[in-house]
């Protein structure tokens, strides 16, 4: 099986004219339906339908909006997506403001006419909720995305709130809950009332939802909003669990910006390792009931995030469809 994998993967590579020993490269999680052969590993896979929708490129294929998830590899990202801007000779808009995520319509316009009077082409980048700008009577972008386990997320964030707060003085949250652990939080309250701003701790609905108000509740609205988004506005949106399948499907959709990104990532052990110690180990680990309150708390984010892996996984196996019928 193992030996399978290493033989597709060198076939991806050469197809991307990047031909490497396969031997000397760390095997990325590729999740497919079958390795039997390059060709036909999907042919006996009854649940795989041909879905043009997934292939399409979703707005101006020159201007792509990344409004990064926090704590979902956004670091990691904007570091590939420079060097790549470096290397592939793109404008690259990148944005260190981190709040506020929702923003006025005057900035709206400033986003969009920075975007339309830069350079093309270009990625502009910045922690935000979705601004749709066919409303603002701007061509739209693309839109790109990733998210991650709502419950690893809200952990990683509620720690490098405080982290940020004590190592760089930028403090996003009430400072009166600035010392209490997550556990501590989960058992004075409850687990809905430590997601929240004030504890420096924000749900990621809105994000794709957009900046009605009504998007920064955790309701039906919000997670309906969100999906309907997602569909009509958003080219790729990836989990963070299988990242590299992620930078493979920008690669293979959109090659004038993200041509080898795949290749850079996994040659770059330096990138991976900072990226996944950023904050681990220095936090607490929150107990098993304290995750399962959260995990509770979060069922719509969980729906959301079941809706992108599922849409996500069935657009890599598309993709990989079209690359057997060349």
């Amino acid at each position: 099986m193992i030996s399978n994998l290493i033989v597709f993967l060198s076939i991806v590579h050469i197809v991307h004219g990047n031909a490497t020993n396969s031997s000397q490269q760390t095997t990325p999680d590729f999740h497919v339906c079958s390795l039997q052969s390059f060709r036909k590993f999907c042919e006996n896979d009854t649940t795989i339908k041909i879905d043009k929708s997934l292939t399409m490129i979703k707005g101006y294929p020159l201007h792509v909006v990344y409004n990064r998830v926090p704590k979902s590899a956004s670091e990691m990202l904007r570091k590939l997506f420079r060097e790549q801007a470096e290397s592939r000779h793109f404008t690259i808009e990148n944005e260190q403001i981190f709040v506020p995520f929702r923003l006025s319509p005057e900035v709206h316009r400033e986003i969009a006419s920075d975007i339309l009077n830069a350079k093309a082409p270009v990625l502009y980048e910045r922690h935000m909720y979705f601004v749709d700008f066919n409303a603002l009577k701007y061509p739209q972008p693309v839109y790109i995305n990733i998210i991650r386990d709502p419950v690893k997320r809200i952990i990683s964030q509620y720690y490098w709130t405080r982290q940020s707060c004590r190592e760089e003085n930028r403090c996003y949250l009430d400072m009166k809950y600035f010392n209490e652990t997550l556990d501590e939080c989960v058992q004075r309250r409850s687990a809905s009332e430590c997601i929240n701003p004030a504890q420096g701790v924000d749900t990621i609905l809105p994000f794709f939802c957009g900046h009605d108000p009504k998007c920064e509740s955790l309701s039906n609205y919000s997670l309906n909003e969100a999906k309907k988004n997602i569909i009509n506005h958003y080219t790729v949106v990836g989990v963070v669990e299988e990242l590299y399948n992620f930078l493979f499907l920008l690669e293979r959709l959109f090659p004038r910006f993200f041509r080898n990104i795949s290749l850079r990532y996994m040659s770059d052990d330096q990138i991976r390792i900072e990226s996944s110690t950023r904050t681990t180990g220095k936090r607490p680990e929150p107990s098993n009931s304290t995750k399962a309150a959260l995990r509770k708390a979060l069922a719509l984010e969980y729906d959301l995030y079941d809706f992108v892996k599922t849409r996500f996984q069935n657009q890599f196996q598309q993709v990989l469809l079209t690359m057997t019928n060349v």
